[in-house]
């Protein structure tokens, strides 16, 4: 476990500050990283505190959570050094179009590990629209997920399926840790007594 926790610090360094950029500018990408990120730093302190052993399932756990994050991670940085010629600002302006591309990428793993049958030629459809609207720099409508959503649903359609990913396991087990990983502003209505 030793050898992933390593990894994880030496990864941490080097993507620590990709991580942050993200969070100060509300990105949905952070949204998207944060459970998988979270509970890594967790264990990893943890463990460096003595506070919990090495197990399989926490072994599992790191692996699984480390390949996302390397994956997904390096994807955008690659889409920022190639589609956006290393303008970080302009990336974000896309964001919400990487992250339906992960979605689907997520989708279309659930699909294949499920067995499930499925509008495979859509779903490809769906994947190079996002990608030209990337490409193209087209603007992005306000609409886009509800596009998506709709676009998936007739994908999907006439199946018992729902979507239980890596983001969702990853948020179970913040949970479990006790991390808060959202927190909402209070708001008061009427006077505060």
């Amino acid at each position: 476990m030793e050898d992933w926790l390593k990894e994880f610090d030496s990864w941490d360094k080097e993507n620590h500050e990709f991580i942050e950029e993200l969070q100060e500018h509300n990105s949905v990408l952070f949204d998207r990283f944060l459970p998988v990120y979270a509970v890594l730093e967790n264990l990893s302190k943890q463990t460096s505190e003595g506070l919990i052993e090495s197990s399989d399932d926490v072994e599992k756990i790191i692996a699984v959570g480390l390949e996302f994050l390397h994956d997904q991670v390096d994807t955008c940085k690659l889409l920022i050094d190639t589609k956006f010629k290393g303008d970080f600002h302009e990336f974000l302006e896309y964001d919400r179009v990487v992250n339906a591309m992960f979605f689907i990428d997520d989708l279309k793993y659930e699909l294949e590990e499920k067995k499930a049958v499925y509008d495979r030629e859509t779903l490809e459809k769906l994947e190079d629209e996002l990608e030209e609207i990337m490409n193209k720099k087209q603007p992005i409508k306000p609409e886009l997920n509800l596009y998506i959503d709709d676009q998936v649903t007739r994908i999907i359609s006439n199946q018992d399926f729902n979507l239980y990913g890596i983001v969702d396991i990853f948020s179970d087990i913040a949970d479990t840790l006790g991390l808060e990983l959202f927190s909402e502003d209070e708001i008061l209505i009427g006077r505060d007594i």
